[in-house]
């Protein structure tokens, strides 16, 4: 369910926010915000170590990694194209996340209009990143690991395996 709302006072020509609802929820406008910052997070993920995590390239040319969205199992395709991890939209409610801002993303197939959510725990492997920006896209078929998490580790390239080691 797509809204528009007003949130603060009501100047004139400002336009109004919106949002897309994907748990179904009857929101009032001033809980908006909290929800798209607040997503129901499952079992929470741990870090198992400090190691190099190795993954080797697919048969397509693509690196995929297992991971969960705030503790929903996915499995992740790299793309250091894209901008936020990213979940096609029949995966958000299963993923905890409740509602986002709308938001225009440019695509390799083009501009799209999807949701923006913050505040989510993103695990890649052994490796937890907290509050991270998930982007939510209807025309999506496969969960997208992006460069927001991506930049948090070093990421090596050999022999076709790529390593993410933590950056810490």
């Amino acid at each position: 369910m797509v809204r528009a709302d007003m949130l603060g006072s009501g100047t004139l020509n400002i336009k109004p926010r919106e949002y897309i609802i994907y748990d179904g929820q009857n929101y009032q406008s001033a809980q908006l915000e909290t929800a798209i910052a607040s997503p129901v997070i499952g079992k929470p993920a741990q870090r198992l170590g400090s190691s190099d995590y190795s993954v080797p390239r697919a048969a397509d040319g693509h690196y995929y990694l297992s991971g969960t969205v705030n503790g929903f199992p996915v499995v992740f395709m790299v793309d250091t194209g894209a901008q936020y991890t990213s979940l096609p939209a029949n995966l958000a409610r299963n993923a905890g996340i409740r509602a986002a801002r709308v938001t225009p993303f440019d695509t390799a197939a083009g501009r799209e209009r999807g949701g923006l959510t913050a505040a989510n725990a993103v695990t890649v492997g052994p490796f937890t990143v907290p509050n991270t920006p998930v982007a939510v896209m209807e025309r999506l078929s496969t969960p997208l690991l992006g460069m927001d998490v991506l930049n948090r580790f070093q990421v090596f390239y050999a022999g076709g395996v790529m390593v993410l080691r933590s950056a810490r």
